[in-house]
């Protein structure tokens, strides 16, 4: 048994196909097959039922965590060793949300590639929700996320604060809400009501909302619970630039990160928009998220404090 066959059997398990997984693995069906077989013999039982899709069987599922325990201990082991030796090669693997990634993470990799230039950064899109099962499940070694709480076996280190603020084109803003038609008050007063967080003088604005599942769906929901009144939605997108981009055509107001927005938007983008804060609850805290165990690579500990000196400066 060796750790090689064991990494082909968690590809296995996680694809439930031999193509799928010989596939991922840049190697041939048959010779994928061979490993599991002789895994197979080497315990004294089947892994796997054998149909479409595969499923483990009780030993299979008992061997995966073993399996998985060894897999994290082999890396950990070796990115130790490698520290060790000064082998300053590797793949770090970083979870993030488009947003961030477009308009931090190339200050972040030019700073950390100075310091770690043997180190790949594989960036990882996907959902805050992902990032905390993909950290998990050991997919990637960092996952740059808002966390409501820690997951289990995953330690928090703080990064920086978010807001969510609203924005609005000035012509739909005069159109749907200064006009005062959504509760008899004038534009300044909608203002002042939008930043203690009452949405309700934008109950007859139309909106671009995020995913549910995001951030920015989250506290919009919130708003409009609070608010009472059921939104117009026009469109719904999980990228911020999408949503950036419908709002400037007049779509729909939206919400979207104050920190980001110089990034995004250049002078004359930004005269067309009005930008609102929308209250307390609309600021929440950026952490990166990491494995906790007992020994951390160099590489991931290098890659924070650079991202940390980065966004401080």
């Amino acid at each position: 048994m060796n750790f090689l066959s064991m990494d082909y059997f968690i590809m296995v398990a996680k694809e439930r196909s031999f193509t799928k997984a010989a596939k991922r693995l840049g190697i041939t069906q048959q010779t994928l097959s061979a490993h599991i077989a002789s895994l197979e013999r080497e315990v004294g039982c089947e892994l796997f039922v054998r149909h479409v899709p595969l499923e483990l069987t009780y030993a299979g599922e008992t061997f995966l965590r073993y399996a998985t325990d060894f897999q994290h201990d082999h890396t950990m082991m070796m990115q130790e060793f490698d520290d060790i030796v000064h082998d300053e090669t590797g793949i770090l693997r970083v979870a993030v949300a488009h947003t961030r990634e477009r308009t931090i993470m190339p200050r972040i990799i030019a700073a950390y590639q100075r310091k770690r230039p043997g180190i790949m950064v594989d960036m990882i899109e996907g959902a805050n929700e992902q990032h905390a099962r993909r950290l998990v499940d050991g997919e990637v070694d960092i996952a740059i996320a808002h966390f409501d709480r820690a997951p289990v076996g995953v330690e928090l280190v703080d990064f920086y604060d978010e807001e969510m603020v609203l924005i609005v084109s000035n012509r739909l803003w005069m159109s749907a809400v200064a006009g005062g038609s959504a509760c008899g008050i004038g534009s300044d007063e909608a203002e002042r009501r939008i930043a203690q967080g009452d949405c309700l003088p934008l109950k007859d604005c139309p909106f671009i909302l995020g995913q549910p599942d995001d951030i920015d769906g989250h506290i919009a929901a919130e708003l409009f619970r609070r608010a009472g009144f059921r939104p117009q939605v026009k469109a719904r997108s999980g990228n911020l630039q999408t949503a950036l981009a419908l709002t400037q055509f007049g779509v729909g107001a939206s919400l979207t990160i104050r920190q980001f927005l110089d990034e995004m938007l250049d002078d004359e983008a930004r005269r067309s928009l009005r930008v609102l804060p929308i209250g307390e609850d609309a600021r929440y805290a950026i952490s990166f998220g990491v494995r906790r165990q007992s020994y951390q690579w160099s590489a991931i500990t290098d890659f924070i404090q650079v991202a940390r000196e980065i966004l401080a400066s």
